[in-house]
């Protein structure tokens, strides 16, 4: 007994005697979702949380995003969480810039990852740390290069790459070594996908020699390389060489699909299916721009040049003579134009007014001064100020349509609250089968329900609603449409639209929630089709709703 005390007492004092990377050398080496690792991870985690040391406890949080499958964000924002409670700014942004750089990679929402890229940049942009700089900038230039600016995002990747080459030129410790290597192939990865953009194939050519030099037998940049081989098939098709094109897009999915890249796999198939709709083979083309439907359907993202496989899908259909299928691919080219133009709109804007004032200031202060052409410069200056006073004048007009739909809100709203409850109703159903004091009866037990927020339910239906009230659906319908004066799907829609305007209205914790988050609250299926209810109900869409109820509320202080 004695010695099993012992044992055990050694063993707490081994445990609670170990240093924090001795958690970490235990998992260094498993590679990424590899859950063994919280075996190390969950005592690293402890331990950090018993001592409050929250530099360690943000590094574990971290860790943890990359050995978790299924709970990224969560750790992520335990992370952050750690990070502020660290009061290191450093700390704090390049907490924000990993949530991000989770949401971008693993869930392709540029939205989200935006806005974590931005409140990194907040933290970062006087950092003496240049890791952390660059890596924020590499980034934000990302969202600039899936916007299209690829002259703007050209300019940055060249920042990183150089910064991340002269980096990796010095003699660092492996993991820091390992870090700027990473940094370095990531930008001049990004680096040549501009140059392609821009047409300038010489240039991107001559970077990919050195991305293939660099790469070479180091199975640990095997993902890199595997970019590099997408980046040369994509100039060998635009060189017209669609054989050579089709082996290097096979070199590179062999990384890509081991990685579970979507967004790279679903650029590769496109290309590829292009290549092989050159050399006459369609069938096999079709095959591939089918898999950039199937990663549309399964991840709801795609890249703006990617765009045209739904045009040639179209085509396709159009000449086989398959209608079906031709008003398939039309309707996901339209959720795929919304899609795209709904991201771009909110990230060129979001992009603009917190990341690129400086430089639009300056690009102002150019266009003023260095034209060779006065006149021209005027007539350009004159336009941009015609169009600078149009969208102020259509901006005002939307804000006064705003503001009147809002007044009206606001009276709806203090109208419901001071209706008294209607102690007896008095309905006459037009339809002779239904007796009035059965009428009366459901009308009654509905009210009650209403009280009771049953359309909170998902996927409620008439039938589901007619067995709850013990009548059939004709009956319920009818009541619905005479009493109610709208059909079931209406009705539901402005129960669940009034119960979320007077959360709205009168909850600032609620005006925090994400559209998505409202839509899954009020038993909407999806966030497009809550937006679309309440605007077609208020007049108004959520966020200009939250948006006024917030000025309200800051200009009674």
């Amino acid at each position: 007994m004695k010695k099993i005390l012992l044992f055990l007492a050694f063993f707490y004092i081994l445990l609670n005697g170990q240093e924090f990377t001795d958690y970490r050398e235990r998992y260094d080496n498993f590679e990424e979702n590899d859950i063994r690792a919280f075996k190390f991870l969950n005592p690293y985690i402890g331990k950090a949380k018993e001592q409050k040391n929250y530099a360690e406890l943000t590094q574990a949080y971290k860790d943890a995003t990359s050995f978790s499958p299924d709970n990224k964000l969560q750790y992520a924002d335990s992370m952050v969480w750690a990070a502020a409670k660290s009061k290191n700014r450093d700390l704090i942004g390049a907490s924000y810039l990993t949530k991000g750089t989770i949401y971008y990679f693993n869930y392709k929402k540029f939205k989200l990852a935006l806005d974590e890229y931005l409140k990194a940049w907040t933290y970062l942009q006087g950092s003496e740390d240049e890791y952390l700089y660059y890596k924020n900038l590499y980034h934000i230039a990302v969202v600039k290069s899936y916007l299209g600016y690829y002259q703007e995002a050209l300019h940055l990747f060249e920042k990183c790459r150089i910064h991340y080459g002269n980096e990796n030129s010095h003699s660092n410790p492996p993991n820091l070594s390992y870090n700027n290597k990473k940094g370095y192939l990531n930008s001049l990865h990004q680096n040549i996908a501009c140059l392609v953009e821009v047409g300038r194939l010489k240039e991107a050519s001559s970077l990919l020699n050195k991305g293939f030099r660099e790469t070479a037998g180091d199975i640990d940049f095997y993902i890199e390389r595997s970019y590099f081989y997408k980046l040369q098939g994509i100039i060998d098709y635009k060189n017209k060489n669609y054989d050579r094109a089709i082996l290097n897009f096979n070199n590179a999915l062999a990384g890509i699909e081991k990685k579970n890249d979507f967004t790279n796999a679903s650029t590769i198939y496109f290309y590829k299916g292009k290549s092989l709709l050159n050399k006459n083979e369609t069938h096999k083309a079709v095959s591939y721009f089918m898999k950039v439907d199937s990663i549309f359907i399964k991840h709801l993202f795609i890249l703006p040049e990617v765009r045209e496989n739904y045009e040639i899908l179209i085509n396709n259909s159009k000449r086989t003579g398959d209608n079906k299928m031709e008003l398939y691919y039309t309707s996901q080219l339209l959720k795929v134009d919304h899609m795209l133009s709904t991201d771009f709109k909110y990230l060129s804007e979001k992009i603009h007014k917190e990341y690129d004032t400086k430089d639009l200031l300056e690009a102002k202060k150019r266009l003023e001064t260095s034209s060779a052409n006065a006149n021209r410069t005027a007539a350009i200056l004159f336009c941009l100020l015609l169009l600078f006073v149009l969208i102020l004048y259509l901006n005002w007009q939307k804000e006064k349509r705003i503001e009147l739909k809002y007044k009206d809100l606001l009276v709806k709203i203090n109208d419901e609250g001071r209706q008294k409850p209607i102690d007896k109703l008095d309905y006459k159903p037009k339809n002779s089968k239904l007796n009035e004091e059965k009428a009366n009866d459901i009308l009654s037990k509905l009210s009650q329900l209403e009280e009771e927020h049953f359309f909170l339910e998902k996927s409620l239906t008439l039938n589901k609603l007619a067995t709850r009230l013990k009548t059939n659906t004709s009956y319920l319908s009818e009541i619905i449409n005479d009493y109610k004066g709208c059909h079931f799907n209406a009705y539901l829609n402005q129960l669940r639209i009034k119960y979320i305007m007077h959360k709205l209205y009168h909850n600032k914790s609620w005006r925090g929630y994400s559209i998505k988050a409202l839509s899954d609250e009020c038993g909407f299926s999806n966030r497009s089709k809550f937006s679309e209810a309440f605007y077609k109900i208020s007049g108004l869409s959520p966020v200009e709703f939250i948006r006024k109820r917030n000025k309200e509320l800051d200009e009674d202080h």
